[in-house]
């Protein structure tokens, strides 16, 4: 089924309710296409759509009259929900679907962000406008020694869907022993493979036929319905669209001695291989968790969503004859910068992600106690292990102009660059059909692999990642160049043409930390990435960028290269490419760890098992932040499992503790 717009009084749209969005760059109206699981829609003039994407008007993604999404039955005066979700993100938009399905309670989600209902952020290759602009909250890292003293950009997005919404689309799980390393090495009971596997079948809609493999057919790969299954909200298919240079990318990467993997998610089988990355899609649009879950939830009277909200902290009382704390619910600004509180009946649950959600408890009075009372906030529960064990993904670009870059752009489809957006043919495609170079993530392809070569069951360390679009050694910039270009028809950058090979640290042993700037929640939280400081870190960088340079200069894909423009072909020895490494890596947006969960004796996990903050009644941490490591691959798709397992362990107490009031009244 193709994606289909239709020209609007007030610009482009889809079939539904109207919302105000951006068009790629530009801004018109748009809405959503109706919340079922299985889109329906009929297909629409081309000239029409191309004449309203090249001349929408600009106007602001969010205003006064749109800064709360409230339910259309909910009294906004009401101060008192059963659930009170702090966050809209993958987590948040989860829970908030879950916990809405009983009808008999109420649950309100509060998002800080806008609703993201963006064109750019529907259109998958509308990812070069979303880093740095209005839906991102642009987080930088303090100077960072490891790094030359450079600051690290962490694009988080600042929209119901969060940061997956303006991710690169990429489902990954990880590995098996990612999850049954949290349980044996952290203490994390009942989280491992065999525990949450179900969760991960439960959430994804698999697109491709369920079965085992035909290893005689790899032009049609199975799912097998051991790992994976249909009817979940969130939609996995396979690209609908595969450059030409990213098939040359996998030919050369065999050719280089790397094995082909169609399933990166099936646990059976070892991790290591290259292949095409299954992506979050419905028909040709990118699916957020927004889309999977909450539109469909929108509906119901028993929840309501709050956007441009800032939650200033939680509000934590002694009971129990000041023996206990309890959380009782949240203090907040609204979009006019009043401070309203609301109150929750059952619980608080905190889905803030891993920067924002150590910042809210430490704002809370829940962390360790010198820094909390370095900016004066009051001790409630000293929790030395908030804000600690700060995990992410660093990269580093091997970057190859083609033969003729200003010549070679003319070839679009094969070439990502301004002259992609301009091309009819692409816009067609994508209109018609729903493929094109328009559903790409950019990175089409790639895979994971041990740097040493070892064959052994030690888990990859590395991500390779290949993008038919040339790129600075700091991404970043070279997006940034692009969407300040102009919308995505107009577009006057002038990008040269080329290719990129991506080193992805898939598994970091670095370990960073996020901590307080001040009692004032407007402030931004001091972020310290620790990148590189372990030294297996970069060595396996180096050796990555070298096993880049060995599969770029395979004949499947040199035949499309010209110039190493990124590090250089002067960049020879590991003391040269290290110091590459630490003047350029940036993130690959796979922040976790810094409220991790783990045995109850361990005064360095903040939350036990069951996602409780520790010495605090009712409430709980359901995010990436609850992650004891960082499972090799994405975060978005480990972050909805949780979500959902989660929301079995709340509605399970919650039905607990009715039944055991049922009997002791009766």
């Amino acid at each position: 089924m193709a994606p289909c717009f239709v020209l609007s009084a007030s610009g482009l749209s889809t079939s539904g309710s109207s919302v105000t969005a951006h068009s790629l760059s530009s801004v018109c109206s748009i809405s959503s296409i109706n919340n079922s699981h299985r889109r329906n829609s009929s297909r629409c003039g081309a000239a029409q759509i191309i004449k309203a994407v090249a001349s929408a008007p600009s106007s602001s993604s969010s205003s006064a009259s749109s800064r709360f999404a409230y339910d259309s039955t909910h009294d906004r005066q009401r101060k008192q929900y059963d659930y009170v979700i702090v966050g809209g993100g993958a987590a948040g938009c989860v829970l908030a679907n879950r916990l809405s399905e009983d009808r008999n309670v109420s649950v309100l989600l509060i998002e800080s962000g806008g609703k993201g209902d963006s064109l750019r952020v529907s259109i998958p290759l509308g990812f070069p406008y979303l880093p740095g602009s209005d839906i991102d909250y642009k987080y930088e890292s303090e100077p960072e020694d490891s790094l030359f003293n450079r600051r690290v950009f962490f694009p988080r997005g600042r929209m119901l869907g969060g940061s997956h919404a303006m991710s690169v689309m990429l489902y990954h799980r990880g590995a098996a022993a990612d999850y049954n390393a949290w349980e044996s090495e952290y203490g994390a009971s009942g989280w491992n493979a065999d525990d949450v596997l179900p969760y991960f079948r439960k959430s994804a809609h698999q697109t491709r036929k369920l079965g085992k493999e035909d290893k005689n057919n790899k032009k049609r790969p199975m799912a097998d319905p051991e790992f994976h299954a249909k009817g979940g909200p969130l939609t996995v298919s396979d690209l609908r669209c595969v450059n030409p240079l990213s098939k040359a990318f996998l030919e050369a990467a065999e050719d280089a001695g790397i094995p082909l993997n169609s399933d990166f998610n099936d646990w059976k089988k070892d991790q290591a291989g290259v292949g095409t990355f299954q992506v979050t899609q419905r028909d040709g649009m990118r699916e957020s968790p927004k889309t999977a879950y909450l539109q469909p939830a929108l509906g119901r009277r028993n929840l309501t969503v709050m956007t441009e909200c800032i939650v200033e902290r939680v509000l934590l009382e002694t009971v129990d004859d000041g023996q206990g704390v309890e959380a009782k619910g949240v203090a907040f600004f609204d979009g006019d910068n009043r401070r309203v509180t609301v109150s929750a009946k059952q619980e608080v649950i905190v889905a803030a992600g891993s920067i924002a959600t150590p910042q809210l408890l430490m704002l809370s009075g829940v962390g360790p106690r010198k820094e909390l009372e370095a900016v004066g906030v009051p001790v409630t529960i000293d929790a030395p292990g908030v804000g600690q064990n700060l995990q992410d993904q660093p990269a580093a670009m091997l970057s190859i102009e083609s033969k003729q870059p200003y010549v070679d752009k003319r070839k679009s489809d094969v070439y990502y660059t301004e002259a992609t957006g301009k091309s009819i043919s692409t816009l067609l495609k994508y209109l018609f059909l729903g493929s094109g170079p328009l559903t790409s993530p950019m990175c089409e392809a790639g895979g994971f692999v041990r740097s040493d070569g070892s064959k052994t069951e030690q888990s990859c360390d590395l991500q390779l990642r290949f993008i038919p679009f040339v790129s600075e050694p700091d991404p970043y910039f070279s997006l940034g160049d692009f969407a300040t270009g102009g919308a995505y028809l107009e577009n006057k950058s002038n990008r040269p043409a080329g290719y990129t090979l991506q080193t992805v640290l898939a598994r970091p042993k670095s370990r960073g930390h996020v901590t307080l700037k001040s009692a004032d929640v407007r402030d931004r939280p001091v972020i310290h990435a620790n990148w590189l400081e372990n030294e297996d870190d970069l060595k396996a960088m180096v050796r990555g960028i070298k096993m880049c340079r060995e599969i770029a200069e395979k004949d499947a894909l040199s035949k499309y290269g010209g110039a190493e423009v990124y590090p250089g072909k002067e960049a020879v020895s590991d003391k040269e490419l290290e110091t590459y490494v630490r003047e350029s890596c940036h993130t690959a947006n796979a922040i976790v760890g810094t409220c991790r969960m783990g045995a109850d004796d361990d005064d360095m996990a903040p939350l036990d098992s069951q996602l409780k903050v520790k010495g605090v009644q009712r409430l709980r941490v359901v995010d990436s932040s609850v992650m004891p490591t960082l499972p090799g691959g994405q975060a978005g798709a480990p972050t909805m499992m949780i979500a959902e397992k989660a929301a079995d362990m709340i509605r399970a107490e919650a039905a607990a503790a009715a039944a055991a009031a049922g009997s002791a009244t009766s």
